[in-house]
């Protein structure tokens, strides 16, 4: 199944996410773009490069932040026999359940000191946000492709202005399952660079750079996507018609294959009144058996109008595209606006009924008649 080039869309900022859960720091990379093609199924995958992030790390433990790097040091995949050094910034590797691969990571350390890292693989993930890329961080359990890389020194000191290959295996379970499987390689400084006191926790800032890692296992592959909990979200401003009203559409897509995703999302809405919502927007890169969460504001929503919302994502790279869509109907009613009406309607009726029983009552004091007297006998 092939897979064309992944340019991740404009709008998508170069933004790292904090507030991992406490026994997990999030490491992210930079949204730069490479396109991975695989030999023998001339399959491309998307890959970014190499990223350098700032981790904040409890003091003890805990989570942090993560922060673009500095520049000064960083890591990437050894190069080939006969190949320029940087012409490896990502690993893209394949091969059968049970057997190991061999590789080697590149630590070049541009300052004036020695630095002594920590050399580890880690399991990717979609953050639970946006959806964007990010590693974890060193220390908590790997289960995925992070568990298989074993590096030949875990602990090592790069003198200044020195490049250092530490060689790496990658032991691909005898049970491992068919398909991409995406983590990285990363290299942690030992040093803590910074404290920073946030309450009464101290914070220790240490900086990690990753490289990307993509293993293909041999076996069945198969593309997958699928949408679920499409819902609008907003109401009418009041009075309606008066004032604008945004809302929000919202889902959550899951890569349900074994293969990478890099789908796009086409939103429409459709009414009574013609089409209110047409658009294509290109999702992050999903991660076999992870799930993003889809959001799109809504501007200018219309107070009233009844009609269906349908969205569909599509991976079109691959020779047989992948696709998957849902629907809800939709009714967009400016109950605030139709309840004050309603009180206001109730009002005048109760008000036009008191006011008429009154102007009858009034009516009846003027005409009644004089008694008449007794005639004298």
């Amino acid at each position: 199944m092939g897979r064309g080039p992944f340019a991740p869309p404009e709008s998508h900022s170069h933004e790292y996410h904090t507030g991992p859960p406490a026994e997990e720091i999030a490491v992210e990379s930079n949204r730069e773009n490479a396109v991975v093609r695989r030999g023998a199924r001339a399959r491309a995958v998307a890959a970014f490069l190499a990223a350098t992030l700032l981790v904040g790390v409890w003091v003890g433990s805990g989570s942090g932040t993560a922060e673009a790097d500095s520049g000064s040091w960083s890591v990437q995949p050894a190069p080939k026999p006969g190949s320029p050094a940087g012409a490896r910034q990502y690993f893209i590797l394949e091969g059968r359940p049970g057997t190991t691969l061999q590789d080697g990571l590149a630590v070049s350390n541009y300052t004036d000191h020695p630095i002594t890292y920590y050399v580890y693989g880690a399991d990717g993930y979609n953050t639970p946000g946006d959806g964007q890329f990010a590693l974890r961080d060193h220390g908590y359990p790997m289960s995925g492709v992070g568990s298989w890389v074993r590096a030949a020194f875990p602990t090592i000191t790069v003198p200044a202005q020195t490049s250092t290959v530490v060689p790496i295996s990658i032991a691909i379970p005898a049970n491992a399952s068919p398909g991409d499987h995406v983590g990285g390689v990363s290299g942690m400084d030992t040093a803590v660079e910074s404290v920073q006191q946030q309450g009464d926790i101290r914070v220790g800032i240490k900086r990690v750079v990753a490289a990307r890692l993509y293993v293909h296992v041999d076996g069945p592959a198969l593309g997958g996507l699928t949408v679920t909990d499409l819902k609008v979200s907003g109401s009418a401003s009041f009075p309606a018609y008066v004032s604008d009203s945004d809302g929000t559409v919202t889902a959550t897509v899951t890569n349900s294959g074994n293969l990478l995703e890099s789908p796009k999302a086409h939103l429409r809405a459709t009414g009574i009144f013609g089409t209110l919502i047409d658009r294509t927007v290109q999702l992050p890169q999903i991660l076999p058996g992870q799930s993003i969460h889809f959001s799109q504001s809504w501007k200018n929503m219309p107070p009233f109008e009844i009609g269906t919302l349908h969205l569909a994502v599509t991976d079109d790279s691959a020779s047989a595209p992948v696709t998957s869509a849902a629907a809800v109907s939709l009714m967009l009613v400016p109950w605030l606006t139709l309840l004050v009406l309603a009180l206001a309607g109730l009002a005048i009726l109760v008000g036009l009924v008191f006011w008429r029983r009154r102007r009858k009552g009034s009516a009846q004091v003027r005409v009644r008649p004089e008694p008449t007297k007794a005639a004298a006998p």
